[in-house]
């Protein structure tokens, strides 16, 4: 598993950009699956690959993705589980990625979250708390930690769209938020 991963970052460099360049040193320099610093990084370049369009490099990181299992470290967990929920919000409405869907979604259920929690999750418990961060951080202009809210505030829409969704965000305007957020985010 390690060896595909290494080989895949390789062939990111190719891309010539910064950013991603910059996430691949990190992964290249230390990679542990059992660190959740290090699933963080992998978790960073899953999210500005797709920022940036190069959907196809990151489903060169699908399999590397899939082999990940939750083993009860929440905090090894949580990146992990992000990652999937992109992978479902990418692959869900893809006809020939529907398996990719169902893998994804399947992964993110290992943890068995009560059907409550995911209710209170689906309902924006914490997306809340992220988008009067973005809001804040807009008002006063600070970019680079704006940068870091509107990551997070995508990656928990991410997740609740990967969970259904709720009455309080629908699938389609999570759909819309995550776009105006990604091209937010590429403007940045």
């Amino acid at each position: 598993m390690e060896n595909n991963l290494v080989i895949t970052i390789n062939e990111l460099y190719l891309l010539k950009n910064k950013k991603i360049d910059c996430i691949c040193n990190k992964i290249l320099k230390k990679m542990s699956f059992k660190s959740s610093k290090d699933l963080s990084n992998l978790k960073e370049l899953c999210y500005w690959l797709y920022i940036y369009g190069y959907t196809t490099e990151l489903k060169n990181l699908y399999s590397v993705i899939f082999s990940l299992s939750f083993v009860g470290n929440w905090d090894i967990w949580v990146p992990v589980e992000s990652i999937l929920a992109l992978i479902y919000y990418i692959t869900s409405n893809e006809i020939n990625a529907q398996s990719d869907a169902q893998v994804a979604l399947k992964k993110i259920m290992q943890a068995e979250v009560s059907n409550t929690d995911i209710a209170k999750r689906c309902d924006g418990s914490l997306l809340k708390e992220y988008e009067d961060k973005v809001q804040q951080y807009t008002a006063i202009g600070k970019k680079t930690i704006l940068k870091n809210w509107l990551c997070y505030e995508m990656e928990e829409l991410l997740l609740i769209y990967a969970l259904g969704g709720s009455d309080k965000y629908p699938l389609k305007i999570i759909e819309k938020k995550v776009e105006d957020i990604k091209k937010q985010l590429q403007m940045m």
